[in-house]
């Protein structure tokens, strides 16, 4: 039997991953006396994995004498410490503890995906982890519940020609589909929506709404546009960015296999609270989660602009960390450009941006996003 001992962390992941790789039987979870380790816990047991907890000592004496006591009573069994995840004075006692009795450290890297092996000959090389997590059991050990996976299949081909159309037109056409995302977010509960005059004398506007009425999303009646279904007024609200966001992670699967579970419009809460996000795509890469934001909203001024832009990149940073604690990983998309003050705070929480006319290279900018940390090379 093969037994871990690990110390949770409600912001450190590598337990769970580690566990299933190594085909661990029993996990001994430290903790403190008020974390909620009830998701974890639950994943554990899940993949058919035993969990035992127990609070953890934090005064350096009383740690040291719990490990020794933990190691005499597990001496019959497989154990190794999973050195990924814990407080830093608990992780050092249980090194020093371990270490010195000749059991087995190992620690996995957030970044690689890698576990090494801290205390073992040099023979014994790095181990990259297989890609098992599924979304729902990533999320869920951080206390996490999704309540709707959302979509999980790219939109069809006619959708995704018309939105390779819009790309096309990012630096020509941003007047438009400003309009567009205005009318579509303004329309009536039966989708319906009347333009102003200004509007119905816009050449320009018609003859790019005209592409839209083409591919069987909306239709115009005079000086009214019907969107033909919630689904395609969603498309013309801005969801035509999230799907190609989508759809170009999907294909990009074929060649990062690590890519284990990809989604679209993903509902949770957290701690079986009441307050609801929704992730606009969520993978899960490398063991960690990967979340994106893609913002197509029309302000009214640059001013309006710059600060919903701003609280666009604090509210992803912050769901970055609740939802995938340190090893999560954000981006965020706008087809309006960003400015240089918020590309700086982006900058500064780690969160990859891409925006305006760089969305027409937004494929290579996907494999940079993913790539990044993991020694991996773009294609």
């Amino acid at each position: 039997m093969q037994t871990h001992l690990a110390i949770y962390h409600p912001k450190h992941a590598g337990i769970l991953s580690a566990a299933i790789e190594l085909k661990a039987e029993k996990i001994l979870l430290l903790h403190q006396q008020d974390d909620d380790i009830s998701g974890l816990q639950s994943v554990l047991r899940s993949r058919g994995i035993e969990c035992i907890t127990q609070v953890a000592e934090f005064d350096t004496m009383a740690a040291r004498r719990q490990m020794a006591e933990i190691l005499e009573s597990h001496q019959q069994e497989n154990i190794v410490f999973n050195a990924s995840s814990g407080y830093h004075k608990l992780t050092l006692i249980a090194f020093e503890q371990f270490n010195d009795f000749g059991y087995p450290v190992f620690l996995v890297d957030k970044f690689t995906n890698e576990l090494s092996w801290l205390n073992q000959p040099e023979s014994q090389a790095n181990l990259p982890l297989g890609h098992h997590i599924r979304l729902k059991e990533y999320l869920k050990t951080f206390n996490t519940q999704v309540l709707s996976m959302g979509q999980t299949t790219p939109e069809p081909a006619s959708s995704r020609q018309l939105t390779g159309w819009l790309i096309e037109q990012l630096g020509q056409a941003d007047k438009s589909i400003g309009t567009l995302n205005y009318m579509a977010s303004s329309a009536n509960q039966h989708n319906r929506y009347a333009m102003r005059k200004e509007d119905e004398r816009n050449t320009e506007l018609r003859e790019f709404l005209h592409h839209f009425e083409t591919a069987g999303k909306l239709t115009i009646k005079g000086r009214y546009i019907q969107f033909n279904s919630p689904e395609d007024r969603f498309y013309c609200n801005g969801g035509w960015l999230e799907n190609h966001v989508f759809a170009l992670l999907f294909g990009i699967r074929k060649n990062r296999p690590q890519i284990a579970e990809l989604a679209k419009g993903v509902t949770l809460v957290r701690n079986q609270g009441q307050v609801k996000n929704e992730l606009d795509v969520a993978a899960i890469c490398h063991n960690r989660l990967h979340i994106i934001e893609c913002k197509t909203k029309r302000f009214k001024n640059k001013s309006s602009d710059q600060s919903a832009a701003s609280s666009a990149i604090y509210r992803l940073d912050t769901l970055k960390s609740i939802a995938g604690g340190h090893s999560g990983k954000a981006m965020m998309i706008s087809y309006k450009e960003l400015n240089k003050y918020t590309l700086s705070r982006a900058k500064d929480l780690g969160i990859y941006c891409c925006s305006h006319t760089q969305l027409k290279q937004l494929e290579r900018h996907l494999y940079q996003f993913i790539d990044h940390n993991t020694g991996a090379h773009n294609p």
